[in-house]
């Protein structure tokens, strides 16, 4: 039963069938499965360069950030699809924070080993 259906103001519906909810589900995965294998090769980059230590360990975050990333894109997907059927309001927050931290692990790596190399 729609908002509309149980007799609620068509004006102060908050759910919109047309809603890009599943574009924002593919942005996440294909921002999660670029983190973690943009990640993983530089983490093979650096090994095979013998370098160790933090680019190493930035590196590896990152590639851990991208993993959990990609196993909480279901689960996301799904709390967001209540939360607009439902109106309440939306937290990403932890989500966003994994991309950035992610990120800024690669970054870090990524100057780390330039300025080594």
């Amino acid at each position: 039963m729609t908002d509309t259906e149980a007799g609620a103001d068509p004006t102060l519906v908050s759910w919109d069938p047309g809603l890009p909810n599943e574009r924002t589900r593919l942005a996440w995965v294909r921002t999660a499965v670029a983190l973690c294998s943009l990640s993983l090769v530089a983490t093979g980059v650096t090994v095979r360069h013998g370098m160790g230590g933090v680019a190493l360990a930035a590196f590896s975050f990152g590639a851990l950030c991208g993993t959990a990333l990609l196993a909480r894109v279901g689960a996301r997907f799904l709390r967001l699809q209540r939360a607009l059927h439902l109106g309440h309001p939306l937290n990403f927050m932890t989500d966003a924070l994994l991309a950035w931290w992610g990120v800024l692990a690669v970054v870090a790596g990524a100057a780390i080993f330039v300025l080594s190399v």
